[in-house]
């Protein structure tokens, strides 16, 4: 992605987004809730990295079980929404781009990492890094969720950077990770009622340093 389309991406949601949190705010995640729930370590407190955290509907989810929640947007403006609507103290709001985790100190750090349709702004090449950064936040036995538009390109949309995923795509991904990882992978439809994407959806569980297969 060149910066004119990062800056493209982000100006949209900077400028439409009132209107993005309150279409977003309350589709019903729960069965994706509940999928991801049930994959998390047992350990008393658990963290949640929300990545790209948009209106914050899922962070307050989070929060509202009980878990310590840190959500990063590239947005400010959504930040700023977020925060003023979800006035839990339980959550963390950062303002930060993806580019920018590798950065903060935050190794073996979250039981969780949530990123629900907000890698697919990242490009297919820069993809790996992204994802190696997550990786070395999570604890032993955590958890990593994500969601990317089914198909199998990059694209530039309503101003806005995509970067499609499928089955063969993500091989590529993973054979570029440092990581050694398994994972499940299923599709699922458009939580929104006007719309038909199938997204592909990704789970991996981390455990004793190093990432493992589990049982769905």
């Amino acid at each position: 992605m060149t910066k004119q389309a990062f800056k493209s991406t982000l100006n949209y949601y900077d400028e439409n987004a009132v209107e993005f949190a309150c279409q977003t705010v309350s589709i019903d995640m729960h069965d994706l809730y509940e999928r991801f729930i049930n994959q998390l370590p047992l350990k008393d407190t658990q963290c949640i990295l929300d990545v790209g955290c948009g209106s914050g509907r899922d962070a307050n989810h989070f929060a509202e079980q009980g878990y310590e929640v840190t959500a990063i947007d590239a947005s400010a403006e959504l930040i700023q929404w977020a925060q003023k609507h979800h006035m839990s103290s339980r959550i963390s709001w950062v303002h930060l781009d993806f580019s920018s985790i590798k950065n903060q100190a935050w190794e073996n750090k979250f039981t969780g990492i949530w990123a629900c349709a907000s890698l697919l702004h990242v490009p297919f090449l820069e993809l790996p890094f992204v994802m190696k950064s997550l990786l070395e936040t999570l604890t032993d036995d955590g958890v990593m969720y994500l969601s990317f538009k089914y198909g199998e390109g990059e694209r530039v949309d309503e101003e806005r950077f995509f970067c499609d995923m499928n089955e063969s795509r993500w091989k590529a991904i993973v054979a570029n990770i440092p990581q050694v990882i398994e994972y499940d992978i299923w599709l699922s439809t458009d939580k929104r009622a006007d719309c038909e994407n199938a997204w592909f959806n990704v789970m991996i569980k981390r455990e004793d340093n190093h990432i493992r297969s589990f049982v769905k």
